[in-house]
């Protein structure tokens, strides 16, 4: 694992993960993506558009895209939930530590959670 901010080549790593993104190769983006350290990790992911994300969130487990989520700003979590197949949005919550969970359901109108909850229980 490594820093980009550390790696001399730092647009081109990010260039050549772009470029998997756009062009499907998941193994290449999976293998550069998760090489990076959690927070370039987050910053990459902040910095793409829906329809990249979209294709993120195909390329990574619930697990993997966990890791992420538990670290972005709120707004970009409710983004990012909007943006969640369903049963990808329950498995990644479920997979995420107690607190971080907690944290999000927290920011949430009490509509918003007794919705994402009955949801979650209809899916079990």
């Amino acid at each position: 694992m490594f820093k980009l901010d550390q790696y001399k080549f730092k647009e081109e790593y990010t260039y050549y993960m772009l470029q998997a993104l756009k062009v499907g190769k998941k193994e290449a983006f999976r293998k550069d993506f998760l090489n990076l350290h959690p927070t370039d990790q987050m910053q990459f992911f902040i910095e793409l558009d829906e329809a990249r994300r979209l294709r993120v969130y195909a390329f990574l487990s619930p697990e993997e895209f966990g890791d992420i989520f538990g670290e972005l700003d709120p707004f970009m979590q409710k983004t990012c939930i909007a943006e969640l197949d369903r049963h990808y949005a329950i498995e990644m919550l479920s997979e995420l530590p107690s607190d971080d969970a907690a944290d999000f359901f927290g920011l949430l109108s009490d509509k918003e959670a007794r919705s994402r909850r009955d949801q979650a229980a209809a899916d079990v």
